[in-house]
């Protein structure tokens, strides 16, 4: 599930996937020895595509050189959502009255015996009192041990699109965002609901093989191969095919008639969204491509 959040750019600062035998070959668009920035060209307009990783170590820095060239060459970022805005006092008081649960419910009430003792030692492994997080919802739960785990592992700075926007708001660029902080946040709180047992059973079985994945995620990341992330994403959609559905497959189509929109204007847009979007056969390279655009990894 760390891959997952990091990846798809869920909200970790309130605190990182296809067919069978989906290798880079085998897709027109995922092409690896380049960069994850694309260029996304349609009736002599373009804009490029850049994949985010959302939280980062000191050692990934700096950037590939692409993704200052791909600003460079723009004249607007857009951004999944305004990550600034998700620190401010109003989207504080809007996550605090999601993230618990209601009508005197507990974790232990919702979830089985196994399951509770399950997450009882997860707390213990972490020296967290097992009270402190009882009417947390399971979500929220879940969002905390994936933030203490991947830090643990040096992952800690910010990622690629908090590192744009800095860079954009400081050179004066105009910027977009194609979904808002709550709806982040209502899409993360909601993570889990009606399967609560099941969710936090593979959520806890899915960190224990975390720290070699992620580097491989980040290692394909910098050079634009996408095989681990088509891995993790294959492996979501066959476990999880709910989340994957909302979390992947929604925002992907909601996405899309926007960034048509960009590609139809006579500016070049630079849009950055979580890596995880970019790939698979749901993925927008893939249904940019099938739309009649031509994509190509920018070098």
């Amino acid at each position: 599930m760390k891959r997952f959040l990091s990846l798809c750019g869920i909200i970790l600062s309130f605190t990182l996937f296809f067919a069978a035998d989906f290798s880079c070959a085998s897709s027109p668009v995922a092409v690896a020895g380049g960069s994850s920035v694309w260029a996304v060209s349609k009736n002599g307009n373009t804009l490029f595509l850049g994949g985010s990783i959302h939280t980062l170590r000191d050692e990934d820095f700096p950037l590939p050189e692409e993704f200052d060239r791909a600003l460079a060459r723009s004249s607007m970022l857009v951004l999944e959502t305004d990550i600034e805005r998700a620190s401010d006092p109003e989207m504080t008081m809007y996550m605090m009255e999601r993230m618990f649960l209601s009508g005197g419910q507990t974790l232990s009430s919702i979830l089985d015996a196994e399951t509770y003792e399950m997450l009882r030692d997860k707390c213990d492994e972490y020296g967290l009192p097992m009270e402190n997080i009882e009417f947390l919802k399971p979500s929220m739960v879940m969002l905390l041990f994936t933030t203490l785990e991947i830090e643990s592992f040096g992952f800690v700075e910010e990622g690629v699109d908090m590192y744009y926007l800095q860079k954009a708001k400081e050179a004066g660029m105009f910027l977009g965002f194609l979904e808002t902080v709550e709806e982040q946040i209502d899409l993360m709180v909601g993570m889990g609901e009606g399967y609560e047992n099941d969710y936090v059973k593979y959520s806890l079985y899915d960190m224990d093989n975390t720290e070699n994945e992620l580097s491989s995620i980040v290692s394909g990341w910098r050079t634009g191969d996408a095989a681990s992330t088509e891995i993790s994403l294959e492996e979501m959609r066959a476990e999880w095919p709910v989340l994957y559905q909302t979390i992947v497959v929604d925002r992907n189509e909601a996405w899309l008639p926007q960034l048509e929109y960009y590609l139809s204007s006579d500016q070049t847009v630079f849009v950055i969204v979580g890596l995880a979007h970019l790939h698979g056969p749901e993925g927008l390279l893939r249904r940019l491509a099938d739309s009649g655009c031509k994509v190509t990894q920018f070098r």
